[in-house]
């Protein structure tokens, strides 16, 4: 009877036994905890413009250095411009010269065409004058004969001088009446033809001129870095007397209408498991106490192609900050906790997860090898 009653309470002790392992077992099948893939990060702007160097010069000035504001169109930074501005100056006198030529033959060409009465009127002056003049000379030349050849009284040289006044005032009347006739005829095609092509060779001129006088002024204003938005300088990479070469950076700004990000990279062998909207939690290396300034933030980048460094394949993400309790400042570094669902501890312990993780990778498999050999219905007969 005693045995009897001992092994009772030895399955009573058992059965309870039992009873509080299938409690236990249930209870951690019912307990759920985050499941976290870990990665680090640098905090980046969300929007960067970088500020590049349109050609190879040296650094003059710069007008912005890191943390400074800028509004969109300030100058951030000068390179030297001496001689853009001695080549702007040029190209001005050279502009202003070939408006002068442009001027002159215009006017030249108008004049031919209108024939204006006051140029004849001053031919025939001239005509005038001339006929005076040889008239005279003609007198004083009879004279001279006269004093020469009959009495004797002049010179040789005396009657050559003569005689040359009296030719040279018959040839400019010659001149002049020609002129007249000239003027009184117009001008022929000819001569319009050539003052027609003159003016447009200095037009043509004037046009280069110009042309070269915007590129010259273009250099010396591109010779001006401006930040294209408002924002805040966040990197400086040159200084004034480096050389920038043609497209190198010169310094980086922030635009103030995207907020921050965090440019991360997460080990390979958790990378499956991280998607686009998953929350991140952050914990920034610039508080000692990181718990206590947990960060929140979202993943809104994953990029497809893992990188190698230092013997390790990483997958790099971007992270977009939600909410902080202080404002994180660029450059400085974060652990994250991404968020990437919940974890039952028995599975964990039974080592469930990953038979599931492979049986639900295959699944996915199979479902694309169907879609990609099923026949497409448009070619049914």
């Amino acid at each position: 009877m005693m045995h009897r009653r001992k092994k009772g309470k030895i399955v009573q002790w058992i059965l309870w036994i039992l009873g509080v392992i299938a409690l236990i077992i249930a209870s951690l099948g019912l307990i759920e905890i985050d499941d976290i893939v870990i990665a680090q990060g640098i905090v980046e702007p969300g929007e960067k413009i970088y500020i590049d160097s349109p050609m190879s010069r040296v650094v003059h000035r710069i007008y912005a250095e890191p943390g400074d504001t800028v509004r969109a169109n300030q100058p951030v930074a000068k390179l030297y411009e001496g001689d853009l501005r001695a080549a702007v100056a040029a190209a001005k006198k050279e502009v202003q010269r070939e408006r002068a030529n442009l001027a002159a033959a215009q006017a030249q060409l108008a004049l031919l065409k209108e024939n204006p009465e006051e140029e004849r009127k001053i031919a025939e002056s001239r005509v005038e004058q001339a006929r005076i003049s040889m008239t005279a000379r003609n007198q004083e030349l009879k004279r001279a004969t006269q004093l020469f050849k009959g009495e004797r009284l002049w010179s040789q040289e005396d009657f050559e001088r003569a005689q040359t006044s009296y030719d040279l005032s018959y040839a400019n009347l010659q001149v002049a009446i020609e002129s007249l006739n000239l003027v009184k005829r117009g001008p022929s095609p000819a001569e319009i033809q050539n003052a027609e092509a003159t003016e447009q060779q200095t037009q043509a001129a004037l046009e280069k001129a110009q042309q070269h006088l915007e590129a010259t002024q273009e250099a010396l204003e591109l010779a001006t870095l401006r930040s294209p938005v408002d924002g805040i300088v966040v990197r400086q990479d040159l200084h004034p007397g480096m050389q920038a070469t043609q497209g190198g950076i010169v310094m980086i700004v922030a635009g103030l209408n995207e907020g921050k990000v965090i440019g991360a990279w997460m080990p390979e062998t958790n990378a499956w498991k991280a998607q686009v909207g998953h929350p991140v939690e952050i914990l920034s290396n610039l508080f000692t106490d990181r718990e206590g300034f947990l960060g929140q933030g979202e993943i809104s980048e994953i990029y497809g192609y893992a990188l190698h460094e230092g013997g390790v394949k990483t997958f790099g993400l971007e992270v977009a900050v939600k909410k902080t309790p202080i404002p994180l400042s660029y450059g400085s570094t974060a652990d994250l906790r991404v968020i990437v669902g919940r974890r039952s501890i028995l599975k964990m312990l039974l080592g469930l997860e990953n038979l599931e993780a492979v049986l639900s990778s295959s699944g996915d498999i199979l479902q694309k090898k169907k879609q990609n050999t099923s026949p497409d219905p448009s070619e049914a007969p």
